[in-house]
């Protein structure tokens, strides 16, 4: 290759949807006071051996990955792109800017997920290492858990887990082997280093951390604050963020009309009636969002979703849930419990209360939250005694995510 630096440029990919976050960008989440990208930012900055980085995010977020760039007073990075379609596509972007200074094209590059913020320089130097003897490495770590092959939740088989890897990043290329990788592979691949395996590449492994965790999902931001403070030392981040249990407390109530299915905790229910609401009616879902509301102090279910706003005609009440999660959490709150009360006197709902938690188990933001349904009546007192309507009553425990 002609025109090489010995030196390490760097695509840093930030470019995914977070569909496990419910849609919040994980790489601008703050931990540590800081966007979690920036972690990543910092230290490849400072590894001496890095010559240029490429920061690659989505369209949406794009405008945000140049603002922390420009607030970061780091001067290694030449350009904030935006991703394809694919993490490969991105990834072959990051390569092309890199190419465009044809004066300082690297000898290697290093490939990293920007949801991974522990990355450091004795990682790094392990990789480079790997790279300059076999030209490809990537960070891997022993496979601790027995792993069970299961089509369809069968048994079929039981691996032999000593020669397993978990991958991580960064993987570390000759410049060279990767960008031929990428011109010649097509199909579609899950990490770069299949890419390069796939063009008669050889790939090597390099010891890397438990402590490079990737952030996907809430308690992943949990644990990685865990793992901060301990870097850090536990002093350091007291007083930085939320700190303690909070509790909201939701209700709501409905009368019943002519029409079914019922619809409760997102389950239809066969009954010859119906909730009468703006949106689907689902009072115990409305109550456990009200809740988790609460808590967070973002104010109520119609502040947040107004009744005057003909979007939420008919809307699907588990939105109302994960939308209220995603706020809570843009303010740095996981939702830990929720513990719901239906009041109806008709129909018998015992036997749905396990079918309720589980739907609610599988709302964004809820996936990983203990839920507890209870079903109570009014001993035949009042309207909701009398059959004519539905209410539900729900508190919501929330934990923090330290900055």
């Amino acid at each position: 290759m002609s025109n090489a630096v010995n030196g390490l440029g760097v695509i840093v990919v930030a470019a995914g949807r977070s569909s496990r976050m419910g849609g919040v960008d994980k790489q601008l989440l703050r931990l540590g006071g800081i966007p979690v990208i920036l972690h990543s930012l910092r230290a490849f900055e400072s590894f001496s051996s890095t010559s240029s980085i490429v920061l690659v995010m989505s369209e949406d977020n794009f405008a945000a990955g140049i603002n922390v760039v420009e607030e970061s007073g780091l001067s290694k990075i030449v350009d904030v792109v935006v991703g394809g379609e694919r993490r490969q596509d991105s990834v072959k972007i990051g390569l092309d800017v890199l190419a465009s200074n044809v004066n300082e094209i690297p000898e290697f590059v290093a490939v990293h997920d920007g949801a991974r913020p522990f990355v450091d320089h004795e990682l790094i130097e392990r990789g480079m290492s790997t790279a300059r003897a076999i030209g490809a490495g990537i960070a891997a770590v022993p496979v601790k858990d027995t792993i069970k092959v299961a089509p369809h939740k069968i048994i079929t088989d039981t691996l032999d887990r000593s020669e397993l890897w978990a991958i991580q990043t960064p993987q570390i290329f000759r410049y060279d082997v990767l960008n031929t990788a990428h011109d010649v592979v097509r199909d579609d691949v899950t990490d770069d280093a299949s890419m390069v395996e796939s063009s008669g590449g050889i790939v090597a492994t390099f010891s890397g951390s438990d402590e490079n965790i990737k952030i996907t999902t809430p308690e992943d931001l949990h644990l990685a604050s865990l793992i901060l403070e301990q870097r850090l030392g536990q002093s350091s981040l007291s007083g930085s963020g939320p700190s303690g249990s909070i509790f909201g407390i939701g209700f709501d109530g409905h009368r019943l009309v002519v029409g079914g299915p019922l619809r409760l905790g997102g389950v239809d229910i066969d009954f010859g009636y119906h909730l009468d609401g703006h949106s689907d009616g689902d009072v115990l879902l409305h109550s456990i969002a009200s809740a988790i509301l609460g808590a967070a102090n973002l104010g109520d279910l119609g502040g947040q979703f107004p009744s005057s706003d003909e979007r939420y005609i008919n809307f699907d009440s588990t939105k109302f849930i994960a939308e209220s999660a995603r706020k809570a959490l843009l303010d740095g709150w996981l939702v830990e419990h929720v513990d719901a009360t239906i009041i109806a006197q008709r129909p018998k709902l015992a036997a749905e209360a396990l079918s309720m938690a589980a739907k609610i188990g599988e709302i964004d933001g809820l996936d990983n939250s203990t839920i507890n349904i209870k079903i109570t009546s009014t001993d035949s007192v009042g309207s909701i005694g009398a059959g004519e309507g539905i209410a539900a009553q729900a508190i919501a425990t929330l934990i923090p995510i330290k900055e």
